[in-house]
């Protein structure tokens, strides 16, 4: 357990392992492999599913799950399946995942945390680079949108179907890890700005000026697609792709304070 004292109230945190199981639409067993961190409060919370980026992990955002948590949200990162090396969710292997397949992971997910006894039902998702574009698409389906409160974002990869058109379908190595010829064609007639304008709920956007892998305009690009007036965008100087030290810090807190003014206090 750890504790720390959040604005109005000090909350104890239990974390534990929490796997997902579901059939994809391949006919595949998919395990999900996660970590859940629970407020030891009474009561129901509204819960936050944080979402990895290239060839991460469900241990990538320790100071965001626990503050958070602390903070009265029920918090959930898991691994995405066949997304990264020595993962621990099971059932797709690396040649075999897409960000479409991420996005079936993700509503599998959204289902089983909205169906637990500690959340209220209200979920945010919230991700970071292929994470946060997977978190956008996956916010617009159809049947998953009237059940997302608000999506937060750190440096979202906007910029993944145009790295890849015109690219020969082909397994390649990136970043020290493969991908097969499925996900490279399968984004390579994306328009993603299109997708996520179909979510009308807000957005938070975080972003570093000093960031190399995804360039500022399609930033721009995702704030246009959902409007000025549906996204908050906030830019940290000096911050790369992947914050460190402080703007950690900034990051979370300008998360926090997005989650809090879109909480909806249900009495249950």
């Amino acid at each position: 357990m750890s504790v720390a004292t959040c604005r109005e109230k000090t909350f104890q945190t239990v974390k534990r392992e929490h796997i997902i199981r579901y059939i994809d639409k391949r006919g595949r067993e998919i395990a999900l492999y996660g970590e859940i961190n629970i407020p030891a409060k009474e009561g129901k919370n509204p819960a936050v599913i944080l979402s990895h980026g290239f060839n991460g992990h469900y241990s990538d955002f320790p100071a965001e799950c626990k503050r958070f948590s602390e903070n009265g949200y029920v918090c959930y990162a898991f691994d995405f399946c066949g997304a990264q090396s020595n993962g621990k969710s099971v059932g797709r292997t690396a040649s075999e995942y897409t960000p479409f397949t991420m996005v079936e992971d993700l509503k599998a997910v959204i289902a089983n945390i909205r169906s637990l006894e500690c959340v209220d039902g209200q979920i945010f998702l919230f991700g970071g680079s292929q994470g946060g574009f997977v978190s956008g698409l996956t916010a617009a389906e159809d049947d998953v949108k009237d059940n997302i409160a608000a999506v937060a974002m750190y440096f979202p990869a906007f910029n993944i179907p145009d790295d890849w058109r015109g690219a020969p379908a082909r397994e390649t190595a990136l970043m020290g890890y493969s991908i097969g010829a499925d996900y490279i064609g399968s984004v390579q007639s994306l328009n993603p700005f299109e997708v996520i304008s179909g979510y009308r709920g807000d957005v938070c956007i975080i972003y570093g000026d000093k960031d190399t892998l995804v360039k500022r305009g399609y930033i721009d690009n995702v704030v246009r697609a959902y409007g000025e007036d549906q996204a908050e965008l906030t830019v940290i100087p000096g911050a790369g792709h992947g914050f460190t030290g402080e703007a950690v810090n900034i990051a979370a807190a300008t998360v926090l304070d997005f989650l809090e003014a879109h909480t909806e206090k249900v009495q249950k």
